[in-house]
């Protein structure tokens, strides 16, 4: 990987400093990662290309644990403040695509109840693997069609070529015989 890309709202401070939000519209070049503290609440959004998240800190009972995500364009992922965002592009069948990006400032979510330890045992072990796993088979799901497809011209061309040969083995053998 290349050496890491820090955009100015890394820029949380300065921006603050200065007086001035630290959104927009930004864009991560393919073999580049973007590391994120964000100091107040924020969405994620992908405009263009396809983008690898990995959020940490997601969970306050569980501060070394990280969940990945890989964002398509229109996508979004809400960011509470403290914690760690590292982004860069996904490399999808070896296409090298910059991701265009939003980050906007959100306003703090209502006040949510916090989750018991069960719940959020349930949430950890079950549901977000459980998630990673329908998003994965879809993956897998897009890429078999995509192999198929690809089979099924290969075979095709295949057989054409295969008839020509025929026929052009055949095709003197017809000449020579006397009408």
């Amino acid at each position: 990987m290349s050496p890491r890309n820090v955009l100015e709202s890394q820029q949380s401070v300065h921006a603050a400093q200065a007086g001035r939000r630290a959104a927009g519209c930004w864009k991560l070049a393919s073999g580049q990662a973007l590391s994120l503290h964000p100091q107040t609440h924020g969405v994620l959004q992908v405009a263009q290309g396809q983008a690898w998240v990995t959020l940490r800190g997601a969970l306050a009972d569980m501060p070394g644990a990280a969940v990945d995500h890989v964002l398509q364009p229109g996508e979004q992922l809400t960011i509470a403040p403290g914690q760690h965002v590292v982004m860069e592009a996904w490399k999808a069948a070896g296409c090298a695509e910059a991701v265009s990006f939003r980050w906007d400032a959100a306003a703090a979510p209502a006040s949510v109840q916090p989750a018991s330890p069960v719940a959020r045992d349930w949430e950890c072990g079950v549901v977000q693997p459980l998630r990673d796993l329908v998003h994965a088979l879809g993956q897998g799901g897009h890429a078999l069609g995509a192999a198929l497809v690809d089979v099924a011209g290969a075979g095709g061309r295949f057989a054409v070529g295969l008839a020509r040969f025929a026929l052009n083995r055949i095709a003197p053998q017809w000449q020579r015989r006397p009408a």
